[in-house]
């Protein structure tokens, strides 16, 4: 399967310091930035996404993260219900472990979290907000 985007998601102890340290780089942000609980920014000549999320807010979606401050997430984007099902089935199926269920959260995104065998997080979002 492919996924029409991925981006990356890291823990920090200060979205607006993180915000702050990258805006001085010359980074260029992702969007408005103006959530106090996520800086983002494009990396690189192909903008790749980083978004730097607020630690409490991490730990809230992923209460089983541990280690949280010192992993990286990737996203990966879907573009219907049923390729995150799909996505889901594929990763039961490889031997991949299930950190969240398949949930529509309360802002709308539809997805679920999981790791690969050596622990490395993923998770697989659609964005349509219903």
């Amino acid at each position: 399967m492919k996924s029409s985007m991925i981006w990356a998601n890291f823990s920090v102890k200060n979205a607006d310091r993180s915000r702050e340290f990258y805006n001085k780089l010359g980074l260029t942000p992702n969007g408005p930035n103006n959530d106090p609980n996520l800086a983002s920014f494009k990396f690189g000549k192909d903008n790749f996404v980083i978004h730097f999320f607020q630690e409490e807010l991490i730990k809230e979606y992923l209460p089983a993260w541990e280690n949280a401050s010192n992993e990286i997430m990737f996203t990966l984007s879907a573009e219907t219900q049923n390729e995150v099902e799909e996505w889901y089935k594929k990763v039961v199926d490889a031997g991949g472990i299930i950190i969240k269920e398949l949930i529509r959260d309360k802002e709308g995104y539809f997805g679920f979290v999981f790791s690969d065998p050596d622990g490395h997080r993923f998770n697989v979002l659609l964005m349509d907000n219903m």
